[in-house]
């Protein structure tokens, strides 16, 4: 055993006498050998070096270390069950015409008039699970504001763009249009009331003039300002004038409450908007109210909660890389890798004391959400182009285990199970035969027919562009097919999407995890496809939540396709299942790098067919 234990600002390590011990000991700056105990000490800020030359040898599970730090400890977020018993029932809440808010949507107003009654107005972290309405709570107590503290405006900065006409859709919808958001930098089309979306200069335009369509004899702002994370970025010479105008909106009490959607998504600290958005906090004080939003809070990587618990000040650290030293673990190469994390359930109850969290399982009576996990199996042409191309890899393997992205090697091989044409340039889509050589589209086809004789629509999600464009051949050529993906202009996919809802006719939309998976409603479908899974279960989750939300009222029915002893079944084993080898991923990831043995496990059914295990 090696033990590792803390003693105030050093680590005392002791073993039996090993030389490949000794070496990785040597490797730590600063360890010092104190011969009176017997044993090495490292710098309390250096363990990560010692843990990250132990990881993955036949060490790694001899180590134990004592520490005050919670090394690698884990923690849950709790959902929130206390709610302050204030009376709300005068206040207003805006909801579409023929509908009554739910228990937890009112208690959202008990929950943050509250805090606000106490003082508190420097906001709080919304964390409501996926499709439980957090738009409209948000809208609401904007509103709330408008007509109870004379908030002048409010801005939704929306982290996934296309979200932004969701928004618009939602508060016109759920005001029944008393109040209609507008899109900064939008222009109107010559010879029509049509507007499209411009760039940077245009929403410098509106908020310098404060009128809409950048008409300095226009119409004025509206309550509700929506705006495109990146846009806080816009960079003329060496100024970002965007975040500079927010500062000076802001500080002149002309926007109030800043509304930030889907806050983990595109806005790291160390992104241009995200040291943007920090320093605009820092500069106006407490001159605006806070509310970040997502459902998907993740405390195992602190490296995300930095900046939404900075907004709503949870803590008063200004510098990144000196809150993260608090919870990561840094080691490997430059000793700037993070290889662990620490002190995380001091960082949970920190969240808890600023989020309101509630779980559609616990506020919701959802009709069941029913899963089928599909299993083909390669046709002969497919395997054929498996093994040669798994081959490949197996030769490259040194190298894959020590590149920076190990999982985009993988990437052929899961394209050869469900698009071989994109691996094998003579495999063409045009060709008569091309579905008898593909497994999962003749699947897909069948479960098409199944629900087109209920009657029913249909999303269906793939990781790549380059799969959908093959689906949709087929698969337009007998349904009315409507698709939504980043590639396409957002007057084209929104154009898509309406048609989707609010067409029976056209009863499938398929569009990618990163374009449709977050933010969309798509109640009106009873059934998602999923032609490939994401790497990361939680956007498989959250694409789920598509039609798994608030309107939800019949059982809705998710297929996963699989292809058989291949990638594809050890991926699902890992992420979706994990069972017993959860050790392998890291931050909702596959972790090659760390756990070179991974690389086997992912090929391993290649790897028994070649007697190699």
């Amino acid at each position: 055993m090696i033990s590792v234990k803390q003693n105030d600002e050093v680590y005392e390590v002791s073993f039996p006498y090993d030389p490949f011990v000794v070496e990785m000991i040597r490797n730590v700056p600063g360890r010092r050998w104190v011969s009176s105990a017997k044993m090495w000490t490292i710098p309390r800020d250096k363990l990560g070096f010692f843990l990250a030359q132990v990881k993955g040898t036949v060490y790694e599970s001899s180590v134990k270390v004592v520490s005050s730090e919670q090394i690698n400890q884990n923690a849950t977020l709790d959902t929130t069950n206390i709610i302050p018993n204030i009376d709300v029932s005068k206040i207003p809440f805006y909801i579409k015409s023929g509908s009554k808010p739910y228990q937890h949507q009112i208690d959202f107003l008990k929950y943050s008039i509250y805090r606000q009654l106490k003082g508190n107005m420097d906001g709080f972290i919304l964390a409501d699970d996926q499709g439980l309405g957090k738009s409209i709570q948000s809208a609401n107590l904007a509103l709330y504001n408008k007509k109870q503290n004379k908030f002048r405006h409010c801005l939704i900065i929306c982290c996934v763009n296309s979200s932004k006409y969701n928004w618009v859709r939602d508060i016109e919808e759920h005001t029944n249009g008393e109040y209609t958001p507008y899109i900064l930098g939008s222009r109107l089309k010559k010879k029509t009331t049509n507007s499209y979306v411009a760039g940077g200069q245009e929403k410098l335009e509106d908020l310098t003039v404060l009128k809409k369509f950048g008409a300095k004899k226009g119409e004025d702002l509206p309550y509700f300002l929506i705006l495109n994370v990146e846009a806080i970025r816009y960079k003329v010479g060496r100024k970002y004038p965007i975040a500079d105008k927010l500062i000076e909106l802001i500080n002149q009490k002309y926007i109030n409450m800043v509304i930030i959607d889907e806050v983990h998504k595109n806005l790291s600290p160390s992104s241009q908007q995200g040291k943007q958005l920090l320093r605009i906090k820092k500069s106006i004080n407490e001159n605006a109210l806070w509310l970040p939003m997502s459902g998907t809070p993740i405390t195992k990587k602190p490296t995300d909660l930095f900046l939404p618990l900075r907004l709503v000040n949870a803590h008063g650290f200004n510098s990144f890389y000196m809150w993260s030293k608090d919870y990561c673990i840094y080691g490997g190469f430059g000793g700037h890798e993070i290889v662990g994390y620490k002190n995380i359930p001091r960082l949970k109850s920190q969240l808890q004391n600023n989020m309101l969290r509630r779980m559609k399982k616990d506020v919701l009576d959802l009709p069941p959400k029913i899963h089928f996990t599909e299993y083909v199996e390669n046709t002969p042409y497919q395997e054929r182009l498996y093994e040669r191309t798994a081959a490949g890899l197996i030769k490259e393997r040194d190298t894959i285990v020590k590149s920076l992205n190990p999982l985009s090697r993988f990437l052929r091989l899961r394209q050869v199970n469900g698009n071989p044409e994109l691996v094998e340039p003579e495999c063409s889509i045009t060709d008569p035969k091309y579905i008898t050589k593909n497994a999962k589209l003749q699947r897909l086809l069948e479960l098409l027919e199944e629900i087109h004789e209920r009657g029913e629509k249909v999303v269906i999600f793939s990781n790549w562009v380059e799969s959908l464009r093959t689906l949709y051949r087929y698969i337009s050529s007998k349904y009315k097919v409507c698709v939504f993906t980043g590639t396409m202009k957002e007057a084209d996919r929104q154009k898509h999407k309406e048609a989707f809802l609010n067409d029976p006719s056209y009863t499938v939309l398929m569009g990618t995890f990163g374009a449709l998976g977050t933010t969309h409603t798509l109640t009106v479908a009873k059934n998602e496809i999923m032609y490939d899974e994401p790497w990361n279960p939680s956007d498989k989750v959250q694409a789920e939540d598509r039609i798994y939300r608030i309107g939800t009222k019949e059982p809705v029915n998710i297929y996963t396709l699989i292809t058989r002893n291949t990638v594809d079944d050890r991926v699902h084993d890992i992420l979706y299942t994990k069972s017993g080898i959860s050790e392998f991923i890291v931050d909702g990831k596959l972790d090659i790098m760390n756990n070179p043995a991974l690389f086997n496990l992912l090929l391993s059914d290649t790897l028994k067919n070649r007697g190699d295990i």
